[in-house]
């Protein structure tokens, strides 16, 4: 399929399309197609997969196209008439033109190319925040580290002068405005739950996030590296795995990461020294598939690991060894253990979620969820559990009884990530529907929605002890939230 044409026809969208619609109709069949909608369906699932295949390179061979155009000067066919010239020569000249040039030609690996239209951007807006941004991102990716901490540093000077600035301004909360009241005693009372602190904008989106007490946010993207953060600040990346990451978790004292991949090796960090500390391998224990999902108990003595194999495995982390593997009948997708630290939660593609002792994984109850879950999240207090995935509902459990609380509705896509506030109180979830919602859990109602990314929200983190929510998206950022909860 050589003719641009056909790519358009694939998303069925003319050649005059606006980019708004040809990413809308993008969106719309891949959502329609993806995979994960017919899991109980081997032969539409099996056509689903090629259908988003095609789906997928139609829409990245356009934007190549668009870029291309872009970067040769070149008007496609929706191009305003020759009388008009002026007035689109006119537009072409803004910051953000050429920012959003930058970005198309970025994503077309034309990086020097990239490089010049950020440059023109900046020289139009000195203040143009996002552009010193990417073009420290694209910096780094070019081994040009240096030069991309500088191009960070005048990001974060761009910052602190417009909080210098405009102190009494509009704050603009992702997609949400709110205007600060006049009175502090006012601001206290009508202070949004989830306020906008800082975006990072990646090359691709993160799939696994963490954020540490210290305010150092982690985050994988199918790469085998880990990068990191301190606000919107690069630190650096942690290497070591073979393949790509597929899972992340933090460990009780906040300061060790704990990495699983496709390597079929676990990995401990130091996040502060930014060094390995020790490796889970080995064909005797280790596991023999990639890792899918980890989990670790609050005394920091056990870790649960599952691989694609469906084989789950306990360990006891001072020795480095497994007390136990147990076997499921389907891929296991979240793991989640009770902050008593006696049993587990388990969960996957199969509708039963099953409780077990944390030591030797006997099976405590089983609960019918009558869908596959993406996420676990036990209370603080250990006697309710949360799980939300493909039906778009979120459940609330007794773990006493295995009775369901609460049905939690409003969520017009996949759950990807359930979490408690800090008193239990309160649930946090995020969605393929590009929200963040906030639940009351003593009475089960929605409390508070916000749009918060352009596309899919594929990972969510929580630091309770200092209030941070960080959110990554097919959009290619990642925001820093403040919770007041």
């Amino acid at each position: 399929m050589n003719d641009i044409s056909q790519w358009y026809g694939v998303l069925g969208v003319s050649r005059t399309a606006s980019l708004k619609t040809i990413k809308t109709a993008y969106r719309e069949l891949a959502q329609l197609w993806h995979p994960d909608r017919y899991i109980d369906d081997p032969e539409l699932k099996a056509r689903a997969e090629e259908e988003i295949k095609e789906i997928n390179q139609a829409y990245a061979e356009i934007k190549a196209y668009l870029a291309s155009k872009l970067n040769t000067g070149e008007r496609t066919e929706s191009s305003t008439s020759s009388a008009q010239r002026p007035q689109v020569h006119k537009t072409q000249q803004t910051p953000q033109f050429y920012y959003q040039q930058g970005v198309n030609l970025a994503e077309a690996q034309n990086f020097e190319e990239a490089l010049t239209s950020f440059a023109q951007a900046i020289k139009l807006n000195p203040d143009f925040l996002e552009a010193y941004q990417y073009r420290g991102f694209i910096l780094s990716k070019m081994g040009f580290n240096l030069r991309a901490d500088g191009e960070f540093k005048k990001a974060h000077q761009v910052k602190l002068r417009n909080r210098k600035q405009q102190p009494q301004s509009s704050a603009n909360y992702g997609n949400q405005q709110s205007t600060p009241p006049e009175s502090k005693t006012i601001k206290t009372q009508t202070r949004q739950p989830i306020q906008w602190q800082d975006s990072i904008l990646v090359s691709k989106p993160c799939e696994n996030l963490i954020v540490t007490a210290g305010g150092e946010i982690a985050g994988s993207d199918g790469t085998r590296d880990i990068s990191l953060w301190h606000s919107s600040t690069f630190l650096g990346s942690l290497q070591g795995h073979r393949d790509r990451i597929s899972s992340l978790i933090l460990s009780p004292s906040g300061q060790t990461l704990i990495s699983g991949s496709k390597d079929q090796t676990i990995k401990f960090w130091d996040v502060r020294k930014q060094k390995l500390m020790r490796t889970f391998e080995g064909s005797f224990d280790g596991h023999l598939n990639e890792i899918s999902t980890l989990a670790v108990s609050p005394d920091n003595q056990i870790l649960l690991s599952c691989d694609l194999d469906n084989s789950l495995k306990i360990w006891d982390i001072n020795h480095g060894k497994v007390i136990k593997t147990i076997s499921f009948a389907a891929d296991v997708t979240s793991l989640a253990i009770n902050p008593n630290g006696q049993i587990f939660c388990s969960g996957g593609l199969e509708p039963q979620i099953r409780l077990r002792q944390l030591r030797d994984g006997q099976v405590i109850r089983s609960l019918n969820n009558q869908s596959g879950v993406l996420s676990l999240a036990f209370s603080p207090d250990g006697r309710s559990l949360a799980t939300g995935g493909f039906n778009r509902t979120i459940k609330i459990w007794d773990v006493t009884t295995g009775q369901t609380v609460y049905t939690l509705t409003g969520h017009t896509d996949r759950i990807t990530q359930v979490i408690f506030s800090r008193d239990g109180q309160t649930l946090i979830s995020s969605s393929w529907d590009q929200t963040i919602r906030l639940w009351q859990l003593n009475t089960g109602k929605e409390i508070f929605q916000l749009r918060a990314h352009e596309d899919y929200i594929n990972a969510m983190a929580f630091n309770p002890r200092n209030q941070t929510l960080v959110t990554s998206s097919s959009d290619r950022t990642i925001k820093i939230w403040h919770c007041n909860l």
